[in-house]
């Protein structure tokens, strides 16, 4: 079961990232919405900090980080 830890909201109008943590997993991952909320993006962050990954989070809610689309989309309950 995944518990969202914090959101950050896209700086050029390109939505929004979650960023959650794991508990069963004990692995962090950012899930990625479109400006309807429809989900487009997930990236895992096995063996990060949650402040490494809110930071990851925020440096794309900023437009310094560009998504790599060639990692599939991972489905999370």
């Amino acid at each position: 079961m995944s518990k969202k830890i914090s959101t950050y909201y896209s700086d050029n109008d390109k939505g929004y990232c979650e960023v959650h943590f794991d508990f069963k997993e004990e692995h962090a991952f950012i899930r990625y919405y479109d400006n309807t909320g429809k989900s487009f993006f997930t990236e895992d962050f096995p063996n990060k900090s949650i402040r490494q990954v809110e930071n990851e989070a925020e440096d794309w809610a900023l437009g310094y980080k560009k998504l790599h689309e060639e990692q599939p989309f991972k489905k999370y309950n």
